[in-house]
Parts: C-alpha cells; structure tokens; sequence
C-alpha cells in the first residue's frame, strides 16, 4: 500500500447567496471529506450553481478559485474538457506552483448543459508561500527509485524537455526511465519541490511511479500495472468456432482511421491506430522475426487446437485474434465515453483531445512467463503495454518432489522462472510470531539459508510472502494453498523477489509440512504440458483492457480498496460483453473459471474486503455489479445501458476510490433517468448501501463499515 502524505487545504464552503465574490450555490450542497483529503461536492437538487452561459471552462475554473480550493486561477490547468450525449460536460484540471506541476492535485468538474455545476470533485493545494527548493538532483532521486525496486544498473543521462529529465534505458528497463521536477505538501503542511520518478521494467511489466522528496527520501510509490477481415474466437474456443468478422473502415464512429493501420503487416506483428499486436515468444518486447506479409488486409488463420500454440499457424491465429479483441473492445468502450478527451488508446486523437501516440503495445504469447496477464498503464500519451501469456489450465507446469514424491506447483508470475535445473535444499516450515506464524507476513524468526520454504496463502500479498523468506536466505518458496480446490499462478510485481516460487494445493501443502527437514526439490515439471493461449480468449483480453480503463478515467487505482476494484471493474468489463458470470475459463481449463466463485448470487459481501489480496476483494465490486445487469435486464434494460453508467460514472468518481465512490458515481451517471434504485439494490445486497464506508488510514490499516440499508427512495 502506497503512502500518501499529501494534506490538502479545506474548500471554503460558503452557502449565503449574495456574498460579494460568491456565485450563488443551491442550500442542499453536501460534502464529502475522503480520507486522503480528496472533496467531492454533490447537491440533492443535482446543480450546485444557478444556470450560466459561460463557457464550461471558465465555470469550472470560477467556481474553484471563488470557492477558495486555490488562491489563483492561474494555478489550474485544463486537462480535458469532454462532453456527453446527454449534455454533461466534464472538466479534468491538475494544478501548478511556481512553474512546478503539484503531484496528486487535481479537479474533475461536471457541468450541465445549462452552465449549472453539478458535481465537483476537489484535491488541490493551495500555491502560496515559497517552495522549499530540493537538495538532491534528478538522478539522486532515479537511483533512489531504482534501488527500492531492485534495479542493479544506473542509466545514463540522456536528455532534458522542461521539468523532465530522461534517462538512456539499461537492459532491465523497457523504456528510458523519466524524472519530473514537482511540487508537493510535505506532512507540515508547507510545499516542497520533489521528483516524480517513473520506472518500467522490461521483464515484469512493472511500471512504477516514486514520489521522492528533495532530500532524496522516498514518500510514496505508486504501482501502474496490475493486457480488413479477421478469422477469430468471438469469446474463447470452447463457447464457438473461429468466425470471420469485416473490420470498420475509415470514418466510422469509434475507430475513425478503421483497424488495419497502412504500413507493412504480417501474421505475427498487425498494427493500427488503436493497437499493436505482435508475437513475443522470446520476451523482449518487441515483435518477434518472422510471419508472412499479408497484403490483402485478411487474416484468416485457422487454428488446431489439438497442436501447441507454438505452431506457425497457431501464433498467427493468436495475433489476429489479439489485434482483434484489443480493437472491438476500443470500440465498445468509446461508445460509452472511453474516448479522446477521456485518454482513450490511440495514435492519432483526430484533433478530439487527449494527447495521441499511445495505442496499446499487445504482446500475444509473451515469453516471461505464464498462467497470468497483465497490463501497465502510464499518462496520457504514452503507449500501454498488454502482456498475454499461454496458461497451463488445470495442469501445472512445476514440481516440488520430496521423498521421492512429485506434486503440481504452478510457478508465480514474479521472480525467478521455474527452471527444469530447479532448486534443492532442505524443505522449512515458514515461522514468524505474529497472527497465522506460517503465512510469512513478518520477518523470519529463524534462518532460512540454503532452504526451500513453505508458507501459507493469505494476509498479505504474496510477493511480500516470497521476499520475506529470501531475506531469510530461502533459495525457492513454496506457497501452500489454504482453500480447498487448484491451485493457481500466484499474482503480483516486484522486483526486489529474485528467488522462484509455485503454488501447490491446500492437501499438498499439508502434506509437506510434515517434510520439513527433507530435502525438496523445486522445478519447471520435465513432461510437457499443452499449454492453453490467453490471447483467444476474451475474458482475459478485456479484463487486462479495463486495467487500462480505469486508470486513464479514475486515476490511482493501486492499494487495499483501489487496486481492489480496479480488478473487479476489469472483470465487470468482460462480463458486460461476454454476458456470463465466470471468468477465464477457457484459459484456465476449468469451467468454474479463475475466480472463487460465480458471479451469479455471490456470496461475499463487503465486509470481506480484508486488502489481503486484490483479485479476492474485487470479486466482491464485480458480484455487486453483476446483481446490477440482473436488476436492468428484469427492468427491461440491456447490458449496453449498464455498460454506459458503468463507464460515464467513472467521470464522477475520484481518485483511488473506495466501493460506495464507484457506486456514487454511476448513481451521479444515471440521475434522473429512473435507473437509480436498479443500482442501489444491486450494491446494498452486496453491503455497499447507504452508510457503508471503506476508508484506510495513514498507516494503510483497512476499516470497512457494510450496510445493507436502502434510501428511502428505494422501497
């Protein structure tokens, strides 16, 4: 969990109408005070100033400076200005400081099409006094960063464009490393100048942003990753066979350049302006050599699913089902707001705002591991990267022998590789001495050198897990299930884990803990497993793509609550489209699909959010959803009319949400349209009803208050 220290002013609220300065605002304005300082302003009556003919920019801004959130409109900086179907407009502002971008400041203000404001959303710092100037330099503050994340080379300077300074790339990184000269409130409440550092790792797609101050210590980090005619899977191989869809053309709607983009194309590398897909089989991110130049636009491979992926014919299938998937789901999401001025994935923005030159790099049966996905999203006019890998299902691809006796790991999507050399030593039992001893959440009460360990699934990420016991001086981990059912890929980023991991069920491991002291062996299994490809299957693709949605549209969707519901809006993503309640089943190789149960009568409620693990807790936002898309269609409604509050209510929730902001926003989206009580009895049976609260303090512990109360309006 990231530490935020940043303490914003508070917004002067001043509800007399007729104050000299004031625009008159609506009596039965409410405010809520998140726990990082964030406000967001709402009225009963759904406007929160009188009508105005003012261009919405200068409402926005007017409204911000009269209300006291800064002291200078010069100090804000339109972002975007986007406007909805219905009329709504919406104002994205970040905030300056004597030249200095303030990090973390910003304001989404919603107006209607009469000039009224109806929500607001405040996190902004007041610019006056002096900025405390920095004492160390931009590559103090890179080497800071890079050796949190177990970075081994430092860079060399490479070139400066105003407040940023980037950095020649090492082979490590995935793209030059970037420095920016920023503002931020110290704990004191007095502006300083820092570095906002941002690092990209080749091999694990770990995109980090590192708030560093100007003495060179780290205040906060922030995780940013968490994935012409066609012959594709519409969903996955086992829901229907390969059918051939006709790509838009230039000047449709969503994709107006079309798919197919005008230079050269292959089987294994077909760009455009919305994505890049390309084979990466020997994970160097870049497109792999090799395929045949298709000259006609069609690309109609025909797959054997009864060969491996690594057939020919096979990689070709996955591209063209990844080009595919990457740019129906573009279109599917523009539709419903995730468009340019929203900092949607495109090359060319065709003048519609948003900064352009950041289509999604898809990397189709990357080579850096398996069982897993994943999806780093950097700001506005950066390109994403999407990493699909080929899944071993309900066969895994390790071993841990004892004894003479072999059981199934499945190796974690981080640190060392499972290899067929493997690692030996003796097996031990991970002890701490606080809460569940073998989970290892705490540091090692014992030696762990030269052996392999065991520990207990849950409390904690398991990349904290693994790095507990390699700074043991454990050489492999094994990771011990602690639900009945397979085990699975254990997720996560982090550099600093440099030790192999695998997963093995729950009657494995309680079967090797009454090993300890034996010696284990812990490996990539010798037989061949016929490997399952995630890039045709789209439960995979569209949830890594909702990854991409929901920090371009929300921002900060990393931690205990955001990065929670960053999981479940991505699976909410899939399912809007594909219409079942499972996910990843296909990949997976099991028809109860990758998540611990259906969506369909989930039966978690909020206060099972323990920020243990991210994909756990956002089932709990996903299942509530899915009581949603019940609610509409029993209604009358569609998914497509889900799919649009869905989308549109991000662009009135705030930074690193809570459940009930993401709740509250698409309430805010479906105002007046009668589609209200439809949300709120989805989440309230859920326990995200009227009065449930997700907060977490300054030190990251998680409270949250469930309720299953409905408002009065909803009878």
């Amino acid at each position: 969990m990231r530490k935020n220290i940043l303490r914003y002013s508070p917004l002067v609220l001043i509800l007399l109408a007729g104050c000299v300065g004031e625009p008159d605002v609506d009596s039965s304005m409410t405010e809520k005070v998140m726990s990082d300082g964030t406000r967001i302003l709402r009225s009963d009556t759904a406007r929160l100033t009188p009508p105005s003919t003012d261009a919405p920019v200068t409402i926005a801004t007017d409204f911000l400076s009269a209300r006291g959130a800064v002291d200078s409109v010069r100090a804000l900086n339109v972002v975007s200005r986007n406007t909805e179907p219905s009329g709504v407009t919406h104002v994205r502002i970040n905030q300056t400081a004597n030249g200095l971008r303030v990090h973390g400041a910003y304001a989404k203000v919603a107006i209607s099409d009469q000039g009224e404001v109806i929500q607001v959303i405040e996190r902004l710092a007041r610019t006056t006094g002096k900025i405390a100037s920095a004492r160390v330099r931009e590559q103090d503050a890179l080497k800071v960063a890079m050796t949190a994340f177990g970075y081994s080379e430092a860079p060399g300077r490479a070139r400066v464009q105003g407040n940023v300074t980037e950095f020649a790339a090492t082979k490590e990184l995935y793209r030059d490393p970037s420095v920016e000269r920023v503002a931020f409130l110290a704990e004191d409440g007095t502006l300083r100048a820092g570095f906002l550092v941002e690092t990209w790792s080749q091999r694990e797609n770990q995109l980090n942003h590192t708030l560093v101050d100007g003495n060179g210590t780290i205040v906060s980090t922030e995780l940013r990753t968490a994935n012409d005619s066609y012959k594709v899977f519409v969903e996955d191989p086992a829901k229907g066979a390969q059918v051939t869809v006709t790509g838009p053309g230039a000047g449709n709607t969503e994709s107006k350049a079309g798919w197919l983009g005008t230079g050269a194309q292959t089987t294994f590398n077909i760009n455009g302006n919305n994505v890049k897909a390309y084979l990466d089989t020997d994970a160097n991110n870049a497109a792999d050599t090799g395929g045949t130049a298709v000259t006609g636009g069609n690309f109609l491979a025909t797959a054997d699913l009864t060969q491996l992926p690594s057939t020919t014919n096979n990689k070709a299938v996955a591209i063209q089902n990844l080009f595919y998937m990457n740019n129906f789901i573009h279109d599917k999401l523009y539709q419903h707001g995730f468009n340019e001025a929203n900092a949607n994935f495109q090359v060319n923005n065709f003048g519609l705002g948003g900064a352009g030159n950041d289509a999604v790099n898809a990397e189709a049966q990357d080579g850096s591991g398996t069982d897993n996905a994943n999806f780093a999203t950097p700001a506005d006019g950066s390109a994403p990267r999407m990493q699909m890998y080929l899944w071993t299902g309900t066969t895994p691809g390790g071993l841990v022998t004892v004894a003479g006796v072999g059981r199934g790991a499945y190796g974690s999507a981080f640190g060392a590789a499972l290899t067929l050399t493997g690692v030996t030593g003796a097996l031990a039992v991970y002890a701490d001495a606080t809460g569940v001893a073998s989970d290892a959440c705490e540091v090692s009460t014992t030696s762990l050198t030269g052996k392999v360990a065991i520990v207990d699934r849950g409390t904690c990420d398991f990349t904290v897990k693994v790095l507990n016991a390699q700074k043991a001086g454990a050489i492999g981990v094994i990771i011990a299930n602690n639900v009945d059912g397979n085990p699975f890929s254990a997720g996560g980023t982090s550099k600093l884990v440099k030790v192999p991991s695998g997963m093995v069920s729950l009657a494995d491991g309680t079967a090797l803990k009454t090993l300890a002291g034996q010696s284990a062996k812990l490996a990539k299994s010798p037989n061949p497993v016929l490997q399952i490809d995630g890039d045709v299957d789209a439960d995979i693709v569209y949830h890594e793509y909702g990854h991409g949605l929901t920090w371009r549209m929300i921002g900060s969707m990393s931690g205990k609550l955001a990065g929670a519901l960053g999981e479940g809006a991505s699976d909410v993503t899939a399912f809007l489209v594909n219409g079942d309640d499972r996910v990843g089943e296909y990949s997976y190789g099991d028809p109860l699909g990758i998540r611990r149960y259906p969506y369909t009568n989930y039966p978690l409620t909020y206060s099972a959010v323990t920020g243990a693990e991210v994909h756990n807790d956002g089932e709990i936002y996903a299942g509530a959803m899915w009581r949603v898309l019940q609610n509409y269609q029993a209604a009358g409604l569609t998914s497509e009319d889900l799919y649009h509050d869905f989308v549109n209510g991000m662009n009135y929730t705030p930074a690193s949400p809570a459940f009930e902001d993401m709740r509250d926003g698409m309430l805010q989206s479906a105002a007046g349209t009668g589609r209200e009580c439809l949300i709120w009895r989805g989440f309230a049976a859920s326990g995200i009803g009227v009065g449930a609260d997700g907060k977490l303090s300054a030190s990251g512990a998680l409270t949250v208050i469930e309720s299953f109360a409905l408002p009065a309006t909803c009878p």
